[in-house]
């Protein structure tokens, strides 16, 4: 866990959020960076991200709650889903936020 803290420095205090299915459509962008001065929880991660993004607020972003709305959810650096709201984001994380439901 250190070594991918220290790596993630690299980036300054930003975090990316890539918006994937139907995130981006409500958002109409593809990535987000945001100000990530150091750990902060999902729930502020969420915070900025509706005030980068307002319309996601609704359809993804559950601001009162500050949770996803049902049906998405976060992952980190391609490697972990995160579903605990006390989850911490770090400056550096790179974050794709997409549908937790599959079709086809």
């Amino acid at each position: 866990m250190t070594s991918a803290r220290a790596a993630s420095t690299d980036t300054g205090s930003l975090c990316y959020v890539e918006l994937l299915g139907p995130a981006r459509l409500a958002g109409g962008v593809k990535t987000l960076a945001l100000d990530v001065p150091g750990a902060i929880t999902i729930a502020d991660l969420l915070s900025r991200l509706a005030r980068a993004c307002p319309a996601l607020v609704g359809p993804v972003v559950d601001v009162e709650r500050g949770a996803l709305v049902e049906g998405h959810i976060l992952n980190r650096n391609g490697r972990e889903f995160l579903k605990d709201p006390t989850d911490l984001i770090w400056p550096g994380d790179r974050l794709l936020l997409m549908s937790s439901s599959a079709g086809g």
